[in-house]
């Protein structure tokens, strides 16, 4: 290694080359570098949606979703299954266990079984969507186009500006939220059908049998005839409404027809809307941009806003364009607090390296920052990674421990200098000196990431980013610092001449520095002296502070998985009682709408409202026209007085329960990766009634804690049917089949598609159906007319009776079970999501006891949290094995690493201190900070615990060497501490921009750093005199040392 360090220092012009091409080429790379909100990666969730319409839940469960639920069960590798039956729409969600199966070949057998199900599919229910859940589904904005206008024109407004959204390069699709489609109506009148002695059957018959277009094949020529070859068509398609009112329905030998229009009123008319939408209170149709996968999502939102704003004047006055849910935003705040920080910390790193080191060196050391970080902006430019809300973390922690190698071996060198040796000679022998401890704190520090590449489950996929920049940037400022900066020190350091004989000059000191030497360091020495000779009593008061500490965080310290502070999106849920109409629900939660929309400017950005379905999670929604659900946006946090939760306060007491609703609740959507519901219990058994007792009881069991809120369940009641029974005799005695009776009454109430008319960008169905007026009315059934074999109309209640009935409005299963949910949130200044089902997994086995037949099983957060644990022990585990194996290798021994091993529990007690004083809960993020820091903290005892051992070799004393050994070191252990502090205090709090999500990693790592170190340099000292006396003992023990030496 010193020839390489002597060979680089020698050609310090190709360092200063690399330098320079390095720092140009790394500003080149960062316009080049995609930007984006997340990476790209999947759920490992297949979800396979059946519209049914018209259907009701029971017959959704019975027809489709028990079918396909039958066949998947030879799936491999499916985790978890469950299913969704509401009206019109079956979902059913397959959970992958990627170490089983991967995506790809799950996706591969699920269409296998879809399509063999298709030949099965009821007649009216539309195929099956098999899709797989992916990050890069999600929108980088949503344009709304707002406006008190008729529907058909605000639709219009909204379909020419999809069109020119989608001209957009970078734009893959834009999914219009509450567009409906147009249609031709064929609203057939029943008294005028009577009285053609005509049925709905054949008006749908007529219309499709019209509008056909068949081939006919080829008009052949003679060999050697002039004109060429014909095709044959016989087409009698619709093109216009005129044509649908013009067709024959049927006609006589006279002459006489009977058409359409004589029966029927015919017209364009957007189809029965099952979602409403409202922006800002106003009905809007939601442009929702999606980007290509290999695009900047900046480039492409701003492309977005240019041309909306270039198409502006022309769109109609009455429109109101709103930008919602931009996520480019999310990025250049990060991207912002990433630039601020590294601007920050260079420049108040610069400032506290100089104080203790020369300006020149200190500016030397410096320069390692902007390498590192712009040969790693190289490095993600070349093999094409992204620059996302994830990896920017890894970018942001880095930051404080770009120079940390650099410091270790500038202050070794620089020492060197001091005791007389030139430039050159200090830049070689203190490189080489320390580059086998330097190189271990390292790797060390890039071992304990590695582990989290392989972390499983969805946390797993977003965490394997963090630590790409982390261990990029490593690896390059270690290179750095083996490679150029020697060249820079022996050349760009002050040169020291001397005679043959004579000690050179030693470098002029600042006043801090001279402070360092006179006072600082005598005082630490004396401190180390007083720590040997009590060193028991320093090892028991150090065990004493960790232990102490850990019983503290485990009885006192509550775990939240995300934590939502300070969020600027939160939810209200609102229900009304079953059967209530779309139109209705849209006119009750109006007064809801007012009261937000009442909010303060400074409070609110915008609103959205969704009638007629709520989110309940990424790959599910609950449907029924009497939901609703309201998306607040407020400004960021800084822009308000007061936080969110005031807020939600504020309106969860004027809201209260709206007349009309029978729940409303709220929910704060939390950043990080899609989680569950802090509580979310699934009760399962072959039957409902065996469920809702032990429902009801868990129900009570969660209302007596405190700090529970908004307990929900999915046990809810459905619209009364009305079952139509066909009398079998005498339908058969009337020559009708029961298709036929189902057949009229759909096309009577849901309508029957008859045929579509094709289009340059949408296809247009032909509807019949009954007019409103006729929908609408209970006596309708009493009208229907069923044409038999011969044509001839029989009433319907001539061979069917009906009756009334109520199910439920979802049947949901899982496991191939049926299951209700019980769900609720937590106010986590009270009680944690792990403390609730801590509390309610202890009464499982009495509630099992209590109700025979039942299972309990834990979901949402609490699944996730169990999971993510595990993933983090694992590579916990993983990171001190490599930890240990570093260690072993550049000590080559045993009690060492032991040694080292034990300061890591002082780094961990010290996050532990700082998250209560802070008054933070201990968090995910948190934890992989606490991981990180046992790769960081072990740095600065491994550099100790080399320069012990190299003091010994040259013949210093037990003690001696110690004392001489944290002297020495002191100034580099506090000089990476505190620029590894310095680069991450401005994220810890705001400097430059808060983001709530980054925080926890980064407190974690800055103040373990802080009290840890501190702790280490007092107590490693006296750990390693208590190693000497152990290895004294040992010795005697076997004879190695005399008895009375």
């Amino acid at each position: 290694m010193k020839k390489i360090i002597e060979a680089f220092v020698s050609q310090s012009l190709f360092g200063n080359l690399l330098t320079i091409f390095v720092v140009l080429v790394g500003i080149a790379a960062i316009f080049l570098i995609r930007r984006e909100v997340f990476p790209n990666v999947t759920y490992d969730i297949i979800t396979i949606t059946t519209v049914f319409p018209g259907a009701s839940p029971q017959e959704v469960e019975q027809l489709i979703t028990n079918p396909i639920e039958q066949d998947l069960k030879e799936i491999d590798g499916v985790k978890r299954l469950e299913s969704h039956s509401v009206e019109s729409q079956s979902v059913i969600v397959l959970r992958l266990d990627p170490d089983q199966t991967t995506e790809e070949k799950a996706k591969s057998d699920v269409r296998d079984i879809v399509d063999r199900f298709k030949a099965k599919l009821p007649e009216g229910a539309e195929e099956p969507l098999v899709s797989a859940l992916e990050s890069k589904q999600q929108p980088i904005i949503e344009v709304s186009v707002a406006g008190n206008m008729p529907e058909l024109e605000l639709r219009e407004q909204a379909k020419r500006i999809q069109d020119e959204l989608e001209d957009i390069p970078g734009v893959a699709r834009v999914n219009p939220v509450g567009l409906q489609d147009l249609e031709i109506r064929v609203e057939t009148d029943l008294t005028k059908l009577r009285r053609y002695q005509l049925s709905l059957e054949n008006v749908v018959t007529a219309l499709k049998t019209t509008n056909v277009s068949i081939p006919g094949g080829t008009i052949e020529v003679p060999s050697g005839a002039k004109e060429p070859e014909r095709t044959v068509r016989t087409s009698g398609r619709f093109k216009t409404p005129e044509d649908v009112k013009n067709t024959v329905i049927r006609a006589n030998d006279l002459g006489r027809a009977i058409l359409v229009n004589d029966v029927a009123e015919v017209r364009y008319q957007l189809e029965k809307p099952t979602v409403l939408d409202h922006t800002d209170g106003k009905p809007s149709i939601r442009l929702t941009v999606l980007k290509k996968e290999k695009f900047d999502a900046i480039k492409v939102v701003d492309h977005v806003r240019q041309k909306m704003d270039e198409i502006a004047d022309s769109l109609d006055k009455r429109i109101k364009i709103a930008y919602i849910n931009d996520l480019s935003y999310l990025i250049k705040r990060r991207l912002s607090i990433l630039t601020s920080n590294l601007g920050v910390g260079l420049f108040l790193v610069l400032i506290l390296l100089s104080f203790l080191l020369p300006h020149r060196t200190a500016l030397i050391v410096s320069l390692g920052i902007p390498f590192s970080f712009f040969g790693t902006m190289v490095l993600f430019n070349t093999y094409d990674y992204s620059i996302n809300l994830i990896s920017m973390i890894g970018l942001i922690i880095v930051s404080g421990m770009l120079i940390d190698d650099a410091i270790v071996v500038t202050d070794n060198c620089a020492r060197y200098m001091e005791e007389g040796y030139s430039p050159l000679e200090a830049a070689i022998k203190g490189t080489h000196e320390v580059w086998i401890p330097v190189t271990a704190s390292v790797m060390t520090t890039v071992v304990v990431f590695l582990p989290m590449f392989y972390m499983s489950g969805i946390f797993g996929k977003f965490v394997k980013q963090i630590p790409l920049g982390v261990v990029i940037a490593l690896c390059i400022s270690l290179l750095e610092a083996f490679i150029i900066l020697p060249g820079h020190l022996a050349h760009w350091s002050k040169p020291t001449t001397r005679k043959p004989g004579e000690e050179a000059p030693k470098p002029k000191k600042g006043r801090l520095a001279k402070i360092w030497d006179t006072v600082v360091e005598p005082t630490y020495e004396r401190i180390v002296e007083f720590n040997i000779r009590h060193r028991y009593l320093v090892a028991v008061t150090s065990f004493l502070f960790v232990v102490g500490t850990f019983v503290i965080a485990a009885t006192a310290m509550r775990f939240v998985l995300f934590p939502a502070d300070d969020i600027e999106i939160f939810m209200i849920r609102a229900q009304a009682p079953t059967g209530t109409s779309l139109q209705q629900t849209e006119a009750l939660i109006k007064p809801v709408e007012d009261i937000v929309s009442a909010l303060p400017e400074k409070d609110l950005k915008n609103f959205l409202t969704t009638v007629g379905m709520y989110w309940q999670g990424p790959e599910t929604n609950r449907r029924g026209s009497e939901y609703a659900q309201l998306t607040v946006f407020l400004t960021p946090p800084q822009s308000r007085d007061r936080n969110d939760k005031e807020i939600i306060e504020e309106l969860r007491e004027k809201i209260g329960t709206p007349p009309g609703f029978v729940r409303v609740s709220f929910e704060r959507v939390q950043g990080g990766p899609p989680v569950g519901r802090p509580i979310d219990l699934g009760i399962r058994a072959k039957e409902y009634e065996e469920i809702v007792p032990a429902m009801n009881h868990i129900k009570d069991l969660l209302t007596q804690l405190d700090g529970v809120t908004d307990i929900q369940d999915s046990y809810i009641m459905g619209k009364e049917e009305v079952n139509i029974k066909v009398e079998p005799n005498e339908a058969a005695a009337a020559n009708i089949s029961v298709r036929d009776i189902g057949n009229t009454v759909r096309a009577s109430f849901e309508g029957l598609i008859a045929t579509s008319i094709p289009g340059l960008d949408e296809e247009i169905d032909v509807r019949v159906v009954l007019p409103k007026a006729y929908r609408s009315d209970g006596t309708t059934l009493e009208k229907l007319r069923i044409p038999n074999m011969a044509q001839n109309l029989v009433p319907l209640s001539q061979v069917s009776a009906h009756s009334t009935s109520q199910g439920l409005a979802e049947y949901e299963h899982e496991a191939f079970r049926r299951q209700i949910e019980v769900t609720a949130s937590v106010d986590t200044e009270k009680t944690s999501a792990t403390e609730v089902n801590k509390l309610i997994r202890q009464k499982v086995p009495e509630i099992e006891k209590m109700f025979p037949g039942i299972t309990v099983a834990f979901g949402g957060e609490d699944q996730d949290t169990a999971e993510s644990m595990a993933s983090l022990g694992r590579a916990f585990i993983v990171a001190l094995l490599g930890i240990f194996l570093i260690l072993v290798l550049t000590f080559r021994n045993l009690l060492h690493p032991f040694l080292v091993f034990l300061m890591i529990p002082f780094g961990l007690a010290a996050v532990i201190w700082a998250f209560i004083l802070h008054g933070k809960p201990l968090t995910f993020m948190g934890m992989l900070g606490m991981i990180a820091l046992a790769g960081v903290i072990v740095n600065n005892a491994i550099v100790l615990i080399d320069f012990v051992n190299q003091r010994r070799a040259g013949g210093a004393s037990g003690t001696e060497s110690i004392i001489s050994a944290a002297k020495s070191r002191l100034r580099p252990i506090f000089l990476t501490t505190a620029t590894t502090v310095v680069g991450l205090m401005p994220t810890t709090y705001g400097i430059g921009g808060l983001d709530p999500f980054v925080v926890y990693i980064t407190m974690a790592l800055a103040w373990g750093m802080v009290i840890g170190s501190t702790l280490i340099v007092l107590v490693l000292p006296a750990a390693i005199a208590i190693m000497d006396d152990i290895a004294y003992r040992f010795d005697r023990l076997i004879g190695r040392v005399p008895a009375n030496h």
